[in-house]
């Protein structure tokens, strides 16, 4: 397989380490979210409070993404991802302790959501500006489209997981199986080759965060792409959060339906992210480009409104594929465009606009649920997603050619 058009990547021996540890890393924490979610909803029974989770984690993402760009250009990076898995590792457990002694309350997931959306914060940009180190020019796009796998292809496994095992290991068991895959990562990080960063001078970390944003407000393709990056996030990823309050009061399924139905989009990552694998290199059109992220929101469009299982979880697939291809794409035109000296502060920035502010979505979706509905909220942002695509995209983007 490693040595196929569509893993070729994973001929690259640290490259192969890194994808395959996230993935087993990835697949606990999609069961720790599944669960999570499920939880504090079940404590609280208020979209509001889902939203107000998501608010908190925005603000964590907010305060350390942007720190964790700097980290990333400065510091060890092999050092920095070890203590993260630390930290992240402790905080699963504790989780899984406080449900097994059926202590757990909503505080107590905030309080330790929040610890590990910072940890996730300083990991981010950190991972990602790695990658271009691990694989050839050539072969950047077949990794990208690998790498989405290890988190969105992880939440076709995970909720799956969830969907399989809560009636047999319960909630607490999902935050216990988390724990313990983080172990993967850190025996990975022991046997990998991590490649130096270059150096950025005798600079402060105030100045190189003010030179990080010159930059990105110099360069007028990476600009573009993360402004429009933020409108997807906040109006087109924001229906995540809100996938418990579909599964219990719309399709009233339970626990067990809402790990399955959050591993749709995951079933999709897993589709987009082979087929742009198997095309070898992608040349990015603007037309296509464009075309792809109206797809994405029609199909949520559809999905909010869908009143069956089965159609919700067939439209969501359709939203993970190409919302995969989409990201790939944005990812892999930032990542050839960027600078090495300044790739992790942009990959930071770039981590808050595609991670961040989709928390921030989450917040206005749960506020928007809270007082209309779930169906509205998550259709209200499909039509904002198609807006910037048309009207903010496809006139912006004249550096890529439409044919």
């Amino acid at each position: 397989m490693r040595g196929s058009g569509i893993f070729r990547a994973l001929r690259y021996p640290d490259f192969f380490w890194y994808w395959s540890s996230y993935f087993v890393s990835n697949v606990g924490a999609w069961m720790q979210n599944v669960a999570q979610g499920w939880l504090l909803y079940d404590l609280t029974d208020s979209p509001l409070i889902l939203g107000l989770f998501s608010l908190l984690r925005t603000g964590m993402l907010f305060c350390f993404f942007l720190l964790g760009g700097i980290v990333a250009d400065r510091w060890d990076r092999r050092l920095v991802m070890m203590w993260i898995q630390i930290v992240s590792l402790v905080t699963a457990f504790i989780l899984g302790i406080l449900a097994s002694l059926h202590m757990i309350q909503a505080w107590h997931i905030f309080i330790l959501g929040a610890i590990t959306t910072t940890a996730w914060a300083f990991e981010q940009p950190v991972r990602q500006s790695l990658i271009p180190k691990l694989v050839s020019r050539e072969d950047l796009v077949n990794a990208l489209a690998l790498n989405s796998i290890t988190w969105q292809g992880a939440g076709l496994l995970g909720p799956s997981l969830v969907g399989l095992l809560v009636d047999r290991v319960g909630i607490d068991g999902c935050f216990y199986i988390n724990a313990v895959s983080y172990f993967a990562i850190i025996w990975a990080l022991l046997r990998m080759n991590i490649p130096p960063q270059e150096a950025i001078g005798r600079v402060g970390m105030t100045q190189s965060f003010f030179d990080g944003l010159r930059y990105i407000r110099h360069q007028k393709l990476i600009l573009i792409l993360l402004i429009g990056s933020s409108f997807v996030s906040v109006f087109g990823r924001s229906y995540i959060i809100l996938l418990p309050v579909f599964a219990k009061e719309v399709f009233h399924v339970g626990a067990s339906g809402l790990g399955f139905i959050s591993a749709a989009p995951g079933l999709g990552t897993i589709i987009g992210a082979l087929t742009l694998a198997a095309l070898g290199r992608v040349k990015v059109r603007r037309r296509a480009f464009v075309s792809i992220l109206v797809g994405s929101a029609t199909a949520l469009f559809i999905f909010a409104a869908a009143v069956s299982f089965e159609l919700s979880f067939s439209t969501l697939v359709v939203v993970g594929a190409l919302g995969t291809i989409f990201d790939t794409l944005l990812n892999t035109l930032i990542q050839l465009t960027v600078a090495d000296t300044y790739r992790g502060r942009v990959m930071g920035v770039y981590g808050l606009t595609a991670a961040g502010l989709r928390e921030f979505g989450g917040m206005q979706a749960g506020f928007i649920a809270e007082w209309a509905s779930a169906p509205f909220a998550i259709q209200a942002g499909a039509v904002i997603v198609v807006l910037v695509a048309l009207l903010f995209f496809y006139p912006q983007l004249k550096r890529l050619p439409d044919t």
